[in-house]
């Protein structure tokens, strides 16, 4: 079993649905692939064997966000900075990574997930999940590859939802060729991201998409 530890822009917020309207829209071109909530993974393998064990996870992430609850606001304040923003936008090569839009990789949420690998999931999978990428995927797919034309439409969809313009990156990409069709930069100070409020959520991520289940929630 695997569960997951995920941060979520409050539900019903004009954030959540702008982004869960341009998973739906992308989801489109490929009716194959599943819809889900948009939600940023913190950390994975999870153990998490019964209430007490989630409602213990869940109570971490609170304290955790009230250590730095009075950094987030000032940083939001005076440098228009969230605990969620976004560098880049990618078409990748593996299924639950086929469109992402990429996370600036701050000191505050890189914490946040060391703590919560390092108390709450398997020890014995820690090494292989040392490496944090923090995104937020816009479309599951094993589609490979993308045509050049479905790219332009994907391009042209995120642009138009987030108002935000792409520029391919064309700089030296071989640590992420492997993994990456193409990488597109946020050129303008987007203003797509969140702070807090926020909502973790434990997700139970075993079979199809569309039978994940959230096991509990904590608003913070």
């Amino acid at each position: 079993m695997s569960i997951a530890l995920w941060y979520c822009p409050p539900q019903g917020s004009v954030l959540y649905e702008i982004l869960a309207q341009l998973i739906s829209s992308l989801q489109t071109l490929f009716p194959n692939s599943p819809l889900f909530e948009p939600h940023i993974t913190i950390a994975t393998q999870l153990l998490c064997i019964d209430k007490d064990a989630r409602n213990q996870i869940l109570t971490s992430c609170m304290a955790a966000i009230q250590s730095i609850k009075k950094d987030l606001i000032k940083t939001e304040q005076y440098n228009n900075d969230h605990l969620i923003s976004f560098k880049s936008c990618s078409i990748g090569k593996k299924y639950f990574k086929k469109i992402t839009l990429d996370c600036v990789e701050n000191k505050y949420l890189i914490s946040i997930s060391k703590i919560m690998k390092e108390m709450y999931s398997d020890p014995q999978m820690i090494d292989s999940m040392n490496v944090f990428h923090p995104h937020l995927s816009l479309l599951y797919s094993d589609v490979e590859p993308i045509s050049k034309a479905y790219v332009r439409i994907i391009k042209q969809r995120v642009q138009d939802t987030l108002d935000i313009k792409l520029e391919e990156m064309k700089e030296d990409l071989s640590e992420m060729q492997n993994d990456t069709q193409i990488t597109w930069n946020i050129n303008t100070k987007s203003k797509i991201g969140w702070n807090i409020p926020g909502t973790f959520k434990i997700v139970k991520c075993e079979g199809p998409v569309n039978q994940w289940e959230v096991l509990g929630s904590v608003d913070v």
